[in-house]
């Protein structure tokens, strides 16, 4: 079920401030924030960025990521060791969750320990475990230096639960109603239709970057899940909502005539074109690069989505990911290039359709995506395009669109089973290199690199870019990776991971954080005419 278009919630239905807060408008206290979203998640905690979003409203975190500074929140400092493998927080005094537990540095480790056993690519931050120094010291050891290992713990995957609730409640309670120190609290999870949040009253706990500090504005946040982009505006006309995700392309002038636009690029790794390099066609380069000759990414993503999305070239990293490098022009709309490359590669014939083939084989390549889930319909709609381009140079292109349970049950994610894979992966870390191109092994496969990448020179490579202390040779060596990979053409962006806010001129204050573009919806407020 959608947002029901007869049951229209009050914008601001308490009575209004006596302070103004500005010569035009007047603050309401209370109040109901109604948001559409697209997504709806398994659980409100996990892996998924689209859980993420929803962690943000419950949960914590040691510390806020605001623009390239790390800033306060429930750590008020920390210190590095010499060897950068271990850091040390010191906690807050004052909070508790909302189920009465007090956060101390037990907690924490308790949340390290879960963490490490319950989300498969926490490796990835190379966590390995914590002590608790004192009641209110705690350290954090990693396997490996990680310079990003502050906005890594910012973001809502790594929200501080009680623990408590992790060790009484049950796995359903903790994926439904999980408990934590943060501005909202569930109140009911409606399956197929949303959540309802209600304020935590007692909230004291706000980022040192938040708008405010203490509770909530609103009493009420209302989180609709909305799968068509047409409903969710229209929703956000009637009024039915006050702030909506991401909708429909053609409306993006109108939204941004008429409305507050928050537009924020995802760090990690941007909807990209990924090739089988381990088996099938793709393993020639030529090809890689002359499928990436053939596409007018540029045009895609503009005549798709009309300013609302940015194009990115890019395979490997978004633009704001630290170390990110643009290589936009590495491999250009060129088709007379891809035909070169095609023919260079022996896939001269033709056959009765048009399509290349080389000792009777036919030219094929099999691109399965998620459809509802990591692809949009806008999306969908850009594939299609890349589709028909590359068919006038003589590439077929055979596209699979899968549900959320093929998805998610890793339906044609096998190596044997596809040429080509699409797909973003949000990560605040050049790092994201290491989670996509890492080898794995037959025992632990490495389910991200969906290139099936092996070389271990270049993998190491990375690793020395991970351990290099100093930031600017840092930077070098990553940018030196990007080249890399680009010019080899192992994955080329289409367009970036966005995450986008529509919000009604009465509701003022909502904004996203930095490290993942997750909406923060406890300073928000509405405002009625003075």
């Amino acid at each position: 079920m959608g947002l029901a278009l007869t049951a229209v919630l009050a914008a601001g239905c308490g009575a209004a401030a006596t302070l103004p807060d500005s010569a035009a408008t007047r603050r309401i206290e209370g109040g109901t924030i109604t948001y559409a979203h697209y997504q709806e998640p398994p659980c409100l905690w996990g892996g998924w960025v689209q859980q993420a979003y929803l962690s943000r409203q419950v949960f914590d975190s040691l510390v806020s990521y605001d623009h390239g500074e790390i800033r306060p929140w429930l750590a008020t400092a920390w210190k590095q060791s010499a060897d950068r493998k271990a850091v040390t927080f010191t906690l807050r005094r004052d909070v508790r969750f909302t189920d009465g537990t007090p956060l101390d540095a037990d907690a924490v480790v308790d949340n390290v320990n879960f963490w490490l056993e319950n989300l498969g690519w926490v490796d990835y931050s190379f966590l390995t475990g914590a002590d608790a120094v004192d009641e209110y010291t705690v350290t954090l050891h990693t396997s490996e230096p990680n310079p990003e290992i502050f906005n890594e713990l910012a973001n809502g995957h790594f929200g501080i639960q009680s623990p408590t609730a992790l060790r009484e409640h049950t796995a359903e309670q903790n994926c439904l109603t999980p408990v934590g120190t943060g501005p909202w609290i569930v109140g009911q999870w409606k399956r197929g239709e949303g959540i309802d949040f209600v304020r935590n009253d007692d909230y004291n706990s706000a980022p040192a970057n938040a708008r405010h500090q203490g509770p909530a504005y609103a009493e009420r946040l209302e989180w609709k899940f909305v799968p068509d982009a047409t409903t969710r505006w229209g929703s956000l006309l009637t009024g039915q909502a006050d702030t909506v995700y991401d909708i429909p392309s053609s409306q993006w002038a109108t939204a941004n005539r008429d409305y507050q636009v928050l537009n924020y690029v995802a760090t990690g790794r941007p909807q990209a074109l990924t090739f089988n390099t381990a088996q099938g066609p793709f393993t020639d380069r030529r090809l890689r690069q002359a499928f990436t000759h053939a596409v007018d990414r540029v045009k895609i993503a503009g005549a798709v989505f009309k300013g609302s999305v940015p194009f990115e070239g890019n395979g490997s990293l978004s633009k704001t990911t630290p170390g990110y490098l643009p290589v936009d022009d590495a491999l250009p709309y060129d088709p007379a290039a891809a035909d070169r490359l095609l023919d260079a590669a022996g896939w001269t014939e033709r056959d009765s359709a048009g399509y290349r083939m080389r000792d009777g084989k036919v030219l094929e390549a099999r691109l399965p995506y998620g459809l509802g889930s990591i692809i949009t319909p806008d999306g969908s709609t850009a594939v299609q395009i890349v589709q028909d381009q590359v068919r006038r140079v003589g590439i077929k292109l055979d596209l699979i669109p899968l549900t959320p349970t093929q998805q998610f049950g890793g339906a044609h994610a096998k190596q044997h089973e596809k040429e080509i894979s699409f797909g973003y992966w949000v990560w605040p870390s050049p790092s994201i290199l290491y989670i996509t191109y890492k080898a794995g092994t037959a025992a632990a496969p490495n389910g991200n690199n969906t290139a099936f990448f092996d070389n271990p020179e270049v993998e190491a490579k990375i690793l020395d870019a991970q351990r290099e202390p100093e930031p600017a040779e840092r930077t070098r060596k990553y940018a030196e990776l990007q080249v890399w990979f680009q010019n080899e053409a192992v994955a080329v962006g289409l367009y970036n991971y966005t995450y986008n806010l529509t919000v009604a001129d009465n509701l003022k204050d909502v904004w996203q954080d930095s490290g993942n573009g997750l909406p923060v919806f406890s300073d928000a407020y509405f405002v009625e005419p003075s």
